[in-house]
């Protein structure tokens, strides 16, 4: 009897099955015979060269480059301010658009373009270049979501069944094209249209110059400065000894400091400051316009990388008091 209903519950799902997919062949959009592997397709090295035009006019381009086919730079459209680009942003997104496959093609109809937001106003141009050859020149439409036939059925079948409920995808277009595709993934979360999203947003890093530290200078309001200096292997403030336990956990609290969100201008006066040498000679000089509701910091290494520190996060994280090093009583 169960060996009986097993087979009957298969026959079902096998027939469910048959039905989907010749309902899929019979729905198909005409042109998908001819649907390519590949709408992109080139090699993340070839690459040196990306510009960005966001929708609508009010926002310029952004353009990333290697200079001196080295380091990747960022910058907008007619602006003469370059800062150095997050290799791994950039190296994500070249991942990703180089080998764009499509799922499907949605439509070869130019009058339907806007359904998907791909005209030149309402999408996304995104343009690859080796020199001044285009290796892609794409424009994302919008996001769909797709609920798959298939699991639905499976699901009434068997609701304890675990089954990929649907498909994610992005509708994109060749700018020279009229073909709309639809791409599996969110494709807007790799292309980002302002242009912090692809800066360096390292602030501090102890890595790159000061190897370790064996000064800090404090300079603040007031008579609370102070310096703390290696001697030996003793820290001390002036003649007190500091507790090692409580500076190798600032140090190791600072080591590798980024930007959470940037400042268009340096400050106009300074607060805080704190020099930071290094065993090799190094100095290092982090500054701060304090204030209540966001504060200003800026580090020598990296001059363009101006935090606005609205949380006062890297504040107290770098600006601490003398009672922060000393050994309690």
């Amino acid at each position: 009897m169960l060996r009986k209903m097993n087979i009957k519950t298969l026959s079902t799902i096998f027939g469910v099955l048959v039905v989907i997919y010749a309902i899929q062949i019979i729905t198909a959009p005409k042109g998908t015979g001819n649907m390519p592997d590949f709408i992109t397709s080139f090699e993340t090295e070839q690459c040196n060269k990306i510009v960005i035009s966001p929708k609508g006019k009010d926002k310029p381009d952004i353009i990333l480059f290697k200079k001196n086919n080295k380091n990747w730079v960022v910058t907008e459209q007619n602006s003469n301010k370059e800062f150095a680009a997050d290799s791994n942003t950039v190296r994500n997104l070249l991942r990703e658009m180089s080998q764009l496959s499509p799922l499907r093609i949605a439509t070869q109809n130019k009058e339907r373009w806007q359904q998907f937001d791909v005209t030149d106003s309402l999408g996304v141009r995104v343009s690859f270049f080796e020199d001044d050859d285009v290796l892609a020149d794409l424009i994302i439409g919008r996001f769909t979501y797709t609920q798959s036939p298939m699991a639905a059925q499976m699901m009434q079948q068997n609701p304890y069944m675990r089954q990929n409920p649907g498909t994610m995808s992005t509708y994109v277009r060749n700018a020279d094209e009229t073909e709309v595709y639809a791409v599996e993934g969110f494709l807007a979360s790799s292309v980002g249209t302002e242009t912090e999203r692809y800066r360096d947003r390292t602030f501090f890093s102890m890595s790159k110059a000061l190897i370790e530290p064996v000064e800090f200078s404090f300079s603040f309001p007031g008579d609370s400065s102070f310096i703390l200096r290696k001697q030996g292997e003793q820290w001390n403030i002036g003649s007190q000894a500091a507790d090692s336990a409580s500076v190798a956990n600032y140090i190791n609290g600072i080591r590798n400091l980024r930007v959470s969100s940037f400042a268009g201008e340096k400050p106009e006066k300074v607060s805080h400051k704190v020099t930071i040498k290094g065993e090799n000679g190094v100095a290092t000089t982090i500054e701060a316009q304090f204030d209540e509701d966001s504060t200003l910091i800026m580090s020598s290494q990296y001059p363009d990388n101006l935090a606005l520190d609205k949380s006062h996060y890297l504040f107290n994280k770098i600006f601490v008091s003398k009672s922060k090093f000393l050994k309690e009583e």
